[in-house]
């Protein structure tokens, strides 16, 4: 957590009061989210204080700032507690940056209970792509069909795992790899490079239909540790299909949902039906 649709929900919420509005003096709490960066938070307040912010978008689960007048971008990854406000935190001791909008009488906070997350500023957009590309796929609301074949065809790694590599495809964590998996109707261990055609087709669609409807339910919350930037709960784990639904009906059959750790996945469970999503048959049995 935050997954893209989180990620995705922070930039729909910023965009509208950051969108040309320029930032006061940034106060940076905790340099240790400006680790990686390469430069110190006197250098970053430099940078960025006085700026304006001419786009608000989103790279996989990483949030970024484009800056008018050729002053950079900000890139945030939120990573597993990382988050914007809008209001007030209800947590005021987790915050780490604030961003001042004077013009406005507004603030940005950006919090961050563990203190995982990273900040970082690029001189340009080339710069910012280069890092992106470096340790990243193709966004996963955007991936091409035929791509997203080709670079599964190329792994024998269960599904989900591939699914949550952003190397294979930027933005999906484990939760919504449960639910692309059910919606595919394809079990969650099944070789990628054995998929078929038509099994690829149903990804590929389930992929993209999952993803927009969390953000339309602006993402998930299952602890304290996301919120929208008005302080509201995400709303799609009311209504998902899986995840941590472990032993009730599945919507599709009725069948008790299992929860169950996979290879790969150390420490995060798996729910998936064994009658909508049957297991991969042995290589050996393929063969016959």
């Amino acid at each position: 957590m935050p997954e893209l649709p989180e990620v995705e929900t922070m930039a729909r919420g910023l965009r509208p009061t950051l969108t040309g509005a320029k930032l006061g003096q940034v106060e940076v709490i905790d340099p240790k989210l400006l680790e990686g960066s390469g430069m110190s938070a006197d250098r970053f307040v430099e940078r960025v204080s006085e700026s304006v912010v001419s786009h608000v978008g989103r790279r996989g689960k990483w949030l970024v700032w484009t800056l008018a007048g050729q002053r950079g971008l900000v890139v945030i990854q939120p990573r597993m507690t990382g988050g914007f406000w809008l209001i007030e935190p209800d947590r005021p001791h987790h915050v780490r940056i604030l961003f001042p909008l004077p013009e406005l009488g507004k603030t940005v906070w950006l919090t961050d209970a563990r203190r995982l997350g990273r900040v970082l500023w690029f001189a340009d957009q080339t710069q910012a792509s280069a890092a992106f590309a470096r340790s990243h796929g193709p966004d996963a609301l955007e991936i091409e069909r035929d791509d997203l074949a080709a670079r599964l065809a190329r792994t024998a790694r269960g599904l989900k795992p591939t699914l949550m590599d952003q190397k294979v495809l930027a933005g999906i964590g484990n939760i919504y790899a449960d639910e692309i998996c059910f919606a595919a109707r394809i079990h969650p261990e099944i070789p990628a490079n054995t998929l078929s055609a038509r099994q690829v087709d149903r990804l590929h669609a389930a992929i993209s239909a999952i993803l927009l409807r969390a953000i339309q339910a602006e993402g998930s919350s299952f602890d304290a540790g996301y919120r929208t930037v008005l302080g509201l709960e995400g709303g799609f784990l009311a209504e998902n299909a899986m995840y941590g639904r472990g032993g009730q009906p599945c919507p599709g059959c009725g069948e008790p949902i299992l929860k169950t750790r996979i290879a790969g996945l150390i420490g995060r469970p798996t729910y998936f039906c064994p009658i909508c999503q049957p297991p991969p048959v042995p290589q050996t049995m393929r063969q016959r």
